[in-house]
């Protein structure tokens, strides 16, 4: 296992606790997306506990990169982000769990034994979210315009402003210049968009901005 978190000291406690636990080795402990990518690389465990909030790459793309390799590591994402857009994003992805850093230690040894042996975990919390969402997407995809437009108001604040700016007419560039976040973040929100409202594409997408206000 591979502990990936920007906080050095919170990384030392969790590689300090999870040493103590029967059946479990920490290999490394990281402190940036590269180095994350790296140990992986060259040492193969079989799960890398990832924080989001790394200070070069996103935990977010760090796991996609983890996935467009091949590489056979299950991703555990331990977040402090409560946020549902920061959920959706790791599980589409390639995270194989989530978990809040206000977890406790049996929920992360189970959650850890649970992605290793190539299976999914959720938090209770979590996969609340989840259930919500696809109702959400149920609503939006059998639903007339009147339903797509409650569906955006049920958009996360962040989906918000980039619907706003997709009704701009602005590209994934200029979003994501817009609103400071790389241009692959601003990509998959505009994805996550387009799922939740159950439209194909972006113009479909800017007519609702417009007519929902924005």
């Amino acid at each position: 296992m591979v502990v990936a978190d920007d906080h050095r000291m919170m990384g030392q406690m969790l590689v300090k606790t999870l040493s103590e636990v029967g059946g479990v080795e920490v290999l490394a402990q990281v402190c940036c997306g590269k180095e994350a990518l790296e140990a992986c690389r060259t040492l193969q465990p079989d799960v890398l506990i990832l924080d989001l909030d790394l200070p070069d790459l996103s935990g977010v793309e760090v796991a996609r990169l983890l996935a467009e390799s091949d590489d056979k590591v299950s991703v555990l994402v331990l977040s402090g982000i409560e946020d549902e857009t920061a959920l959706f994003e790791s599980i589409a992805a390639g995270a194989r769990g989530y978990l809040p850093k206000d977890a406790s230690l049996e929920e992360l040894v189970s959650a850890l034994h649970t992605v290793s042996s190539g299976q999914a975990f959720l938090h209770p919390r979590c996969t609340l979210s989840v259930l919500k969402e696809l109702q959400r997407c149920r609503q939006a995809l059998t639903g007339p315009r009147a339903s797509q437009l409650k569906v955006v108001e049920n958009l996360s604040p962040r989906e918000k402003e980039v619907l706003h700016l997709l009704g701009e007419g602005l590209s994934n560039k200029e979003i994501g210049e817009r609103l400071i976040i790389s241009e692959k973040t601003a990509k998959t929100h505009v994805a996550n968009i387009l799922r939740r409202l159950g439209v194909k594409d972006r113009v479909a997408a800017a007519i609702l901005a417009v007519k929902a206000g924005y």
